[in-house]
């Protein structure tokens, strides 16, 4: 198997749910073709260098994925025929460029429940206090006195 990696730009009006969805469809039209996914990457919205169908923004998301490479025209077709899909781009990769430690797709879009994230938060912060802690009380000073001097707006007339 060879190692793939496709960039898709996204029409820029689709909400974080939709959005979602349209890339779980991308994935599973690549799986159909005999592909197996190895990262997604949502890297948001930017603006585009040139209008695609009078759009100046798009949702950029990276797909890298394995596949023999006899299906590539036929998941190329797909894309095509997606009318949320600006414009998209497959090369190939070596495995030493596949992605590693990249967040859920609901935590790349935003989609978790404010209770997830508290567990998620309150869980970190349990790890952080039963490590033990320097005395840092002197370099929070320091911190603070720098971030009072270099605040212009905090300085006195």
């Amino acid at each position: 198997m060879v190692y793939y990696e496709t960039m898709y730009i996204v029409h820029p009006a689709l909400e974080a749910g939709r959005l979602k969805d349209l890339i779980i469809s991308v994935e599973l039209a690549l799986k159909e073709l005999g592909g197996k996914t190895h990262t997604i990457e949502a890297w948001g919205k930017k603006k585009l260098a040139y209008p695609i169908n009078k759009e100046k923004y798009g949702m950029y998301v990276l797909f890298q994925f394995e596949a023999d490479g006899s299906k590539n025209k036929e998941f190329n077709v797909a894309l095509d025929h997606n009318t949320n899909i600006l414009a998209y781009l497959t090369s190939k990769i070596d495995q030493e460029q596949l992605l590693s430690d990249i967040p859920s797709l609901d935590n790349q879009l935003g989609l978790l429940n404010q209770n997830e994230t508290e567990d998620n938060t309150s869980a970190s912060s349990d790890k952080a206090e039963e490590q033990p802690r320097e005395d840092s009380s002197d370099t929070a000073d320091d911190k603070d006195v720098d971030k009072i001097e270099s605040d212009p707006s905090k300085e006195e007339n």
